[in-house]
């Protein structure tokens, strides 16, 4: 009852911070505009590549295009599901410059909640929303036999890649909070997270297994694809789960190492 109680005051706390956060949007809705128009040129520059890709490929790396096209889906999902919700990372490295991140070491709200998702971005809805929707449907057009044994391993093995990416973004306060710097970081990971778009077969060895098990993109993007065409191993799904609460424990590792050294600024 007591992880109950808590669940549901980290449920609430976090309402309120996506509340202010969308308030705070809509104070300037020239912004707001501008925002609106981004996200609807992305959404539009994901359908155009969608189409590319069936009017001009065949398949890729042994998959049929039906298949690449379940991978680009899966990758945008995590994709955008994470920058919506731990979009507050972006900014932390200006809340330590100023001594803000103090207040939340100051307050009754663990400091790790506060920094990784108390500042959710709803400008993702635009694209997520169309985006969730499309992807169902084209995957109950592309894939019409599938089990729903198949479904639930895809939905939990999405869950075990945003788990890996909470780690990441973890990883990526740590070091704005040493180092008071997450730009350079937070693109590097970007970067890196660019490259499960497509199946890892596309890449040689050692790459791939190196995107796979040692920075696990692989693991977070593409293994959830995979479940879903039923391509996976029973060792490979016990692998994935070991590899994201690993790297999880190990971030939260990283966080308690880099609270101690930090310096605030009153100090």
């Amino acid at each position: 009852m007591n992880i109950l109680r808590v669940v549901r005051r980290y449920f609430t706390l976090w309402f309120l911070f996506a509340k202010h956060e969308l308030l705070f949007q809509f104070s300037s809705k020239s912004t707001m505009l501008f925002f609106f128009i981004g996200k609807l040129i992305r959404f539009t520059s994901l359908m155009l590549i969608l189409i590319m890709f069936r009017l001009n490929t065949k398949g890729l790396a042994g998959y049929s295009i039906d298949e690449v096209i379940v991978f680009f889906l899966t990758f945008n999902l995590i994709d955008i599901i994470s920058q919506m919700v731990f979009r507050g990372v972006y900014s932390l490295s200006g809340k330590v410059r100023t001594g803000e991140f103090d207040f939340f070491l100051m307050r009754p709200v663990n400091p790790l909640f506060r920094s990784l998702t108390g500042q959710p971005d709803f400008n993702d809805l635009l694209m997520f929303v169309p985006l969730i929707g499309f992807t169902v449907w084209y995957i109950s057009r592309a894939l019409p036999t599938l089990s729903i044994a198949h479904i639930l391993l895809y939905l939990l093995l999405l869950g075990n890649g945003l788990i890996i990416a909470a780690a990441f973004h973890i990883f990526v306060i740590c070091i704005g909070v040493v180092s008071t710097e997450v730009d350079n970081t937070i693109m590097l990971y970007r970067d890196l997270s660019q490259m499960g778009r497509f199946p890892m077969e596309i890449y040689r060895e050692p790459l791939r297994g190196i995107l796979t098990f040692i920075v696990p993109i692989g693991i977070m993007m593409a293994v959830p694809a995979k479940a879903l065409l039923g391509l996976l191993s029973p060792q490979i799904i016990v692998i994935s789960f070991a590899i994201s609460i690993t790297m999880f424990l190990l971030a939260l590792f990283a966080w308690d190492r880099s609270l101690k050294s930090y310096a605030s600024a009153s100090s």
